[in-house]
């Protein structure tokens, strides 16, 4: 319970500020990691050796204030993923969601690709990782149904996985459900919002663009060779209205509640969508079972409620204790950082600003295929840049290529999150779902993220 009682906390804190309040909180963190110690793997262990002896390290500093900081970064980074967690829990449940979700994965050759990009964003944006979960497998499942033949079939996967996890990826340049937009909004204060999800959205829109095109270039002698032979099927299913409208349904309820609380409390963006994470969880859940009877809906609800609180919050604490730890490592580690240094060597070496931002994204990357986190570097180098007497580009700029690092992780690194769900879900490796499908792309998207950061600086 002690996950259930910090999301509370958090909330508290976030909406009224209590002191009593955030002790409580910080108390609670430290509760969870003493009990869910002996459960959790070697790399989340390792994780927490690290935070003791960054810990160790501010103590013997005298930095107590960098140690309170870093631990209330981990609180508010285990709360926020709880509470997007919870639209998971309830989209599960829903038979609109599968049923969107079978239709995007059973489209006609020609335009199947191009859905899965689509679907696997628009899905991630709403559900996050819970996405990966939920259509990894219906993408198994309807290859199996509509693909006898051993090659297509394998083609088929590979093509639609590739393209979920590269539409997946790229949610955390824009999308306020991500941990990386709340990390950013914490830890770069100076950034512009708006100017950061108008360019999120257009680098996702091309970087989809960019997907679906080196796909269609790949395969399309596989596919003119298919063709021929007449062994591809030309399966057209048909658009479920009624699935699609509740779906629709939701995903305004979500956005407008969220404007709701943030115009009504005067709060952060982030800080509404925690709180309407919980309430579109109970309504959300009311709503799928209201066609029973509401006597019905409200006993299904609340025994819906206590399954989410007993069963699937606790089965998320070996993610929050990694999202935590690295939280806290990020914040620590930067905050025991030679910054007088760094912002020497920074203006001796009078990096030009375009440079600098494709190297954020590059550290990030590379960060990725030793195993670090894109949460650890993301945090540890908004903190330094934070600290910077002079940040040698525009924090919106440098949010911005922080998010895009994070973004193409995700389908470089075999150590990401997202590639080890759909590892799990799939029994692919996340070798082959990153390096062995997704390397091209990856390259390619850096290359024209580069592309991008000049023309952006030169504008």
């Amino acid at each position: 319970m002690f996950l259930v009682a910090l999301i509370g906390l958090e909330l508290v804190v976030l909406y009224t500020g209590s002191p009593l309040a955030q002790i409580l909180a910080r108390g609670t963190a430290l509760g969870f990691y003493a009990v869910a110690i002996t459960g959790l793997g070697l790399r989340e262990r390792l994780l927490v050796t690290v935070c003791l002896g960054l810990v160790a390290a501010l103590i013997l500093g005298g930095d107590f204030a960098a140690a309170w900081r870093a631990l209330d970064q981990a609180v508010f980074l285990i709360a926020f993923v709880q509470t997007m967690g919870l639209l998971r829990e309830a989209a599960v449940r829903s038979a609109a969601i599968r049923e969107v979700g079978a239709y995007l994965t059973r489209q006609p050759p020609k335009r199947r690709n191009l859905a899965v990009l689509i679907g696997g964003h628009a899905f991630g944006a709403l559900l996050n990782f819970g996405s990966l979960s939920l259509l990894a497998p219906l993408i198994q499942s309807g290859v199996r149904a509509t693909s006898p033949d051993p090659e297509i079939a394998r083609i088929r996967e590979q093509r639609q996985l590739s393209a979920l996890l590269r539409g997946f990826s790229w949610i955390v340049v824009w999308a306020p459900t991500t941990v990386t937009q709340a990390l950013l909004a914490d830890t770069l204060p100076g950034a512009d919002g708006r100017v950061l999800a108008i360019l999120g959205l257009a680098t996702t829109a091309l970087m989809i663009g960019l997907a679906w095109g080196e796909d269609h270039l790949v395969w399309r002698a596989t596919g003119a060779r298919l063709r021929a032979s007449g062994r591809l099927s030309q399966d057209k299913p048909r658009l479920p209205r009624r699935a699609a409208r509740n779906l629709a349904g939701v995903c305004a309820m979500l956005v407008g509640s969220t404007i709701a609380v943030r115009w009504a409390a005067g709060v952060s963006t982030v800080s509404a969508l925690m709180l309407t994470g919980v309430v579109c969880l109970v309504l959300w859940t009311l709503l799928q079972q209201m066609p029973q009877g509401l006597a019905t809906a409200l006993r299904g609800t609340g025994e819906a409620l206590k399954d989410v609180a007993l069963r699937a919050v606790p089965n998320g604490a070996r993610e929050c204790a990694t999202l935590g730890a690295s939280g806290f490592i990020g914040v620590a580690a930067a905050a025991l950082a030679p910054i007088d240094t760094i912002a020497s060597w920074l203006a001796a070496m009078q990096f030009d600003p375009s440079l600098f931002l494709i190297a954020l994204p590059m550290m990030v990357v590379l960060a990725g295929q030793i195993a670090l986190s894109p949460i650890m570097m993301v945090v540890f180098l908004a903190s330094i840049v934070a600290n910077l007497p002079a940040p040698p580009a525009d924090e919106t700029l440098i949010a911005f290529a922080l998010s895009c690092g994070w973004a193409i992780t995700m389908t470089a690194s075999p150590n990401a999150a997202g590639a080890l769900i759909m590892a799990r879900v799939t029994g692919r490796s996340p070798y082959e779902l990153t390096w062995r499908w997704n390397l091209r792309f990856s390259l390619l998207a850096f290359g024209v993220l580069a592309a991008v950061f000049t023309l952006l600086m030169r504008v």
